[in-house]
């Protein structure tokens, strides 16, 4: 009964549990490491980092996300406890050095209080400053003008002497002793109190008076900028090597501040001093060091879009549980199988799949929920947009192939369909596109063409097969939303967040409750008239104050609130009319017309959408003008033989797995749920890496696809071997297999499972019964039939069933 897996089982079982063994090693190696800094990236933060986009000046730490830091952040981590007014005092920020360090103070000042320059505006250049919390007073922040580090007021602050001590210390000193070297004694003197800072922080750090101390580096000059004088005295090459010399000593140096400045030309203007901007991200920074932790690891829930000196919360219940049944559950029933009874536990192929499903589920955990894996910002770049969209071109015209059963949206058209449009999201996500209008909108409409296709297939079926029972229907539910809402518990987030699956749940349903209502009108045209009344009834439910609670579902539904329907119209045009139109003696010219305003339509349509303010506006417009396009595209895919006979065998391949990569690209092809770009090898080789990430991510969900499809089969009790080989001989799909158009292909990753056929039966048996209850109901059956004949001589209350069907959804998913 318990037969051994395949070869190919065995590899994909090995590759699976290889990356599980290193990923746990390793990951235990970062956690249980001397130095937290080192696998919190803290040091990585402080020390290192580029510029990912110069022109929005986009800093990219070394490994991990920074947060933007709000004056309610600051208050956050700066202010005290009402308990401890009495040392509001002490819990200041204190800078000590010369003017670059006081441009620092002023984008610190200008976050706490936005007022606060105009505040200053008359105050001295080389004097001491100070700014508190606009609401409750008392220092935040204080500025000591002392190039030198020699001042009494600062010998009391780094020999622990001062009446309060700060919280956070900066120093730095430098380019007063280059510039003035006839005065200060230049860089012999310079050394000499260097030499002492180094004795100042270690007794500062053995009392423990002072809970952060940071020396700021002497910043990088650009001599075709600086005034004549300072051209003299500011040499890069000595400015270098002061720069080494401190941090050889090992001082705590914030070494990214000089990596700021570096080849950033553009943003100084004499040479020296750098612009506010690229100050406040420099700031920015030291914020992530110092308050991460406090801020965010106490009171963040993902995403988490802040990776840097953050702790990530220990795993959950749901976590632990996966671990146990992939360490020790699923592989002793494995073992153990062969001497229980005929259907106790599932078969041993069966088995094999769960335990696939949950090593998967453990990588992407470890991906994206520790810090093993370094996470990137994401940032837009047109050239690499242009350059990946060009790619997954070529890629698909040197597939493209023929295709001898293709026909009308057949199986391998749509699957090419899902192929193309599921790459296009991975790179709009990849690359943060949406922050691009005239990217934003047309993929949009790309989700409205995904939701057609859930209309267009399931409606198909539908009028088809007239088969409505509850068994296809729970199969294809959970099919789609397996993944989801394992991942939900996995991660710790919201079902919502991964939104086409409920989206395509709520829709799945829509559609088979109208079409199982008074199934009768199915074969008439009066179907035709309920198509347009499901979104009216919700406008008019929105109008008379009912609303949805979740505004990401609201959004997500109401934005493609017509195309749904317009799918179902598509399919009884194909179904019940397509064979006459084909005979109408004027075929042939519709058909010209058709492609020429299709092409039109096209063309119209993104002059129309680049034409808007912003997405914002094209959003209002969008429910309407994206069923167009749609039947557009639809149109002039078909618009010739061969268009219709050839497809794309890489974008059918895409289709076929593009559930598991729409759903799983939030934790494995990117992180902090597709908020940051997840790094499998080296930071700064971004290509190398996405070629990497894109090979385990592809391969992982193909592999999620196989073992979703055995998990739902044995749940169904579905009898594959028997079930696909009558499909494959009389030509009619599988449970959910090519009239299953929504972004599944539920026949298509179930594993044949022909062990467990006796128990299999036995459910089945019990499920058929639910299907005989579905199709014909034997309670209260006059009131049945009544209710049957007011359905059909009243098409309102198919709809008003499909209004209360949506709002117990939005109460389940809020």
């Amino acid at each position: 009964m318990f037969g051994l897996p395949s070869v190919a089982d065995r590899v994909s079982l090995t590759v699976v549990s290889m990356f599980m063994v290193v990923a746990v090693l390793l990951l235990s190696l970062h956690q249980f490491s001397p130095s937290s800094r080192i696998h919190n990236h803290c040091r990585a933060l402080q020390r290192d980092g580029w510029w990912a986009d110069k022109q929005s000046l986009l800093w990219q730490p070394n490994g991990c996300t920074l947060r933007k830091y709000s004056a309610l952040d600051v208050q956050k981590c700066l202010a005290p406890s009402p308990a401890h007014t009495s040392t509001l005092i002490s819990e200041h920020v204190l800078f000590i050095g010369d003017s670059s360090l006081r441009n620092k103070f002023y984008a610190l000042a200008n976050i706490i209080n936005p007022d606060y320059m105009r505040t200053v505006s008359d105050t001295k250049a080389h004097s001491d400053l100070t700014v508190g919390w606009p609401a409750i007073g008392g220092a935040v922040a204080r500025f000591i003008w002392d190039p030198y580090l020699s001042s009494n007021q600062t010998r009391e602050v780094l020999e622990g002497r001062a009446p309060v001590a700060p919280r956070v210390l900066i120093v730095g000193t430098g380019a007063w002793y280059l510039h003035n070297s006839d005065e200060s004694g230049g860089v012999h003197e310079w050394r000499k109190t260097v030499d002492r800072l180094v004795l100042d922080i270690a007794a500062l750090r053995d009392n423990g008076s002072v809970e952060h101390i940071y020396v700021s580096p002497i910043s990088t000059v650009v001599p075709s900028a600086l005034s004549t004088e300072r051209q003299r005295t500011l040499n890069p090459d000595t400015i270098g090597n002061m720069n080494a010399y401190m941090d050889a000593l090992d001082l705590p140096m914030l070494m990214a501040w000089l990596r700021m400045t570096e080849g950033m030309a553009a943003e100084t203007q004499d040479g020296l001093h750098y612009s506010k901007a690229l100050n406040n991200r420099a700031v920015g920074v030291l914020l992530n060091r110092v308050c991460n932790r406090e801020v965010l690891t106490k009171h963040m829930r993902p995403p988490f879009l802040t990776t840097c000196c953050f702790e990530y919360p220990a795993p959950n219940g749901f976590v632990v549980l996966m671990a146990a049944l992939t360490v020790a559950g699923l592989p002793l029933l494995i073992v153990l199988g062969r001497q229980l009874p005929a259907g106790a536990v599932p078969s041993a192929r069966t088995l094999w799949q769960m335990l696939l499903f949950c090593s998967v589920l453990l990588f992407m955990y470890v991906c994206d929920r520790t810090p093993l894996f370094a996470k990137l910002h994401k940032s837009f770049d047109a050239r690499v947009f242009a350059l990946l969209i060009g790619l997954a071109l070529a890629g698909g015209v040197a597939t493209w192939d023929e295709d001898k059963s293709g026909g009308f949206l057949g199986r391998q058209q749509t699957d090419e369909w899902k192929g193309w449009m599921q790459i296009v999201i991975l790179v709009y996500h990849l690359l943060n596109a949406s922050a691009v209008a005239a990217i934003y909108n047309p993929v949009r409409v790309l989700v409205a063409m995904y939701l057609f296709m859930t209309g267009y297939g399931h409606c198909v079926f539908f009028i088809k097969k007239a088969d409505f029972g509850l068994k296809r229907l729970t199969s294809v539910l959970l099919r789609t939303n397996l993944l989801a809402v394992a991942l939900a518990y996995m991660m710790n987030t919201s079902y919502m967040d991964y939104y086409f699956a409920p989206l395509s749940s709520a829709w799945v349903l829509v559609v088979w409750l109208t079409m199982r209502v008074a199934p009768a009108l199915n074969q008439t045209n009066g179907v035709w008239c309920c198509q347009p009344l499901a979104p009216v009834a919700i406008r008019i439910a929105g109008s008379m104050g009912v609303r949805w609670v979740q505004r990401e579902w609201e959004f997500r539904f109401g934005i493609d609130i017509f195309i749904v329907y317009i799918g179902m119209a598509t399919a009884l045009v194909v179904v019940r009319h397509s064979a006459q139109l084909q005979q109408h003696v004027r075929w042939a010219q519709m058909q010209r017309w058709a492609v020429l305003l299709s092409a039109a339509c096209v063309a119209w349509y993104f002059w129309f959408e680049a034409t808007r303010k912003d997405k914002f506006v094209y959003n209002a417009w969008h429910p309407y003008v994206s069923p167009l396009v749609v039947l557009a595209f639809v149109v002039l895919r078909n618009s010739t033989e061969t268009l219709r006979c050839h497809t794309s065998s890489l974008y059918r391949a895409t289709g076929l797995i593009s559930l598991e990569l729409f759903i799983a690209q939030f934790h494995l092809f990117l992180a902090a749920d597709t908020k940051a770009v997840l790094v499998l090898t080296h930071p700064r080789l971004w290509f190398i890496n996405l070629a990497v990430v894109s090979v385990v991510f592809v391969g992982m969900c193909r592999l999620l696809g196989d073992a979703s499809g055995a998990i739902v089969a044995w749940m169904m009790a579905v009898p594959l071997g028997a079930a696909t080989a009558a499909a494959a001989a009389s030509g009619e799909p599988t449970a959910g297999g090519a009239d299953n158009i929504a972004m599944l292909e539920l026949g298509s990753n179930l594993v044949t499972d022909t062990d467990d056929t006796d128990s299999d039966s036995r459910q089945a048996q019990v499920l058929s019964r639910l299907d005989r209850l579905a199709a014909k109901p034997r309670l209260i059956m006059r009131v049945g039939q009544w209710l049957r004949h007011v359905a059909v001589h009243s098409l309102g209350l198919r709809w008003a069933l499909g209004l209360l069907a949506l709002l117990v959804l939005n109460n389940i998913y809020d």
